[in-house]
């Protein structure tokens, strides 16, 4: 792209060019992406679900032929166009560019290293169980740029992933057998060895529950209306996706069967008052005592 020298400048063929220029950036860059969005990226998918590779580095792999798919159709179409040699000899243009590039990517960039990062830490794949800041759920997903995590609602939780590199991240599937407690509530007349008899029937009637180690219930603490008992089942790593489904049917069958036996598991045992609390106030003509 040439620009007419200083003097006698054609504003009208100056911009008639640079539309025209502009008419073939466009036109490059939408032909090759769409090249690499339907072919190439497809491609390189289908190659890796066939390959050795774990689920997250193929995830990975995958956005990151997709940048470069991006990018590649840009630099080609700037130099179809002929901008590349207009731009290079504005210093002022290009300075300006790099700092605007810079300050609109600093946080995009920032996601990008924390992906890198996530993607090679062994702790941290597709398919396992995660918690943080008060959020849980699946990761179904993780590219270079966002970390996408199922709810157990069946919601889509897309999280920067300069979040999970910078927060504290709770696993709960990455270790073999995989291991679900709760706490139980009781009253202090209750007789213990029946209630943990009762949690440990439970456990090993419950369908992909470990047998080793076995389901261990223990007193954990004392309140001031209960005593908090904490039991402990285990799965095999490979049930891992099967944990919520165990965890809600381990309470509801304790649950039901303390009630058959007469075992009230509220964390409340103090005693319900009932009745009116009534305020009498002497009249004017009543003296006090004396």
């Amino acid at each position: 792209m040439q620009f007419p020298g200083a003097s006698g400048v054609d504003i009208v063929s100056v911009y008639a060019q640079l539309a025209e220029d502009g008419a073939t950036f466009l036109a490059v860059v939408a032909l090759l992406y769409a090249v690499g969005r339907l072919l190439v990226v497809p491609g390189v998918r289908w190659g890796l679900e066939r390959s050795a590779l774990n689920r997250t580095v193929q995830s990975a792999l995958v956005s990151g032929v997709h940048l470069l798919v991006v990018v590649s159709s840009v630099i080609v179409g700037a130099s179809t166009a002929g901008f590349r040699g207009s731009l290079a000899g504005t210093t002022l243009v290009a300075a300006g560019i790099t700092v605007a590039v810079g300050l609109a990517a600093q946080d995009v960039l920032g996601n990008f290293v924390s992906g890198a990062f996530i993607v090679s830490d062994p702790d941290l794949n597709v398919g396992d169980t995660i918690e943080w800041e008060g959020k849980r759920g699946t990761v179904v997903d993780i590219d270079l740029r966002v970390t996408r995590v199922r709810t157990l609602d069946n919601e889509r939780i897309i999280v920067p992933n300069s979040e999970l590199a910078t927060t504290a991240v709770t696993n709960q599937t990455v270790t073999d057998p995989v291991g679900i407690s709760y706490q139980f509530g009781v009253d202090y007349e209750t007789e213990l060895d029946e209630v943990q008899g009762i949690i440990r029937n439970v456990a090993r009637d419950l369908d992909h529950v470990a047998e080793r180690p076995r389901p261990t219930v223990a007193v954990d603490e004392l309140t001031a209306s209960s005593v908090l008992v904490v039991a402990r089942i285990w799965l095999p790593i490979e049930r891992k996706n099967r944990v919520p489904a165990v965890r809600a049917a381990f309470i509801r069958n304790v649950h039901e069967a303390c009630r058959a036996a007469g075992i009230d598991l509220s964390e409340d045992s103090g005693t319900e008052l009932s009745g009116e609390v009534t305020v009498h106030e002497p009249s004017t003509d009543e003296s006090p005592s004396g």
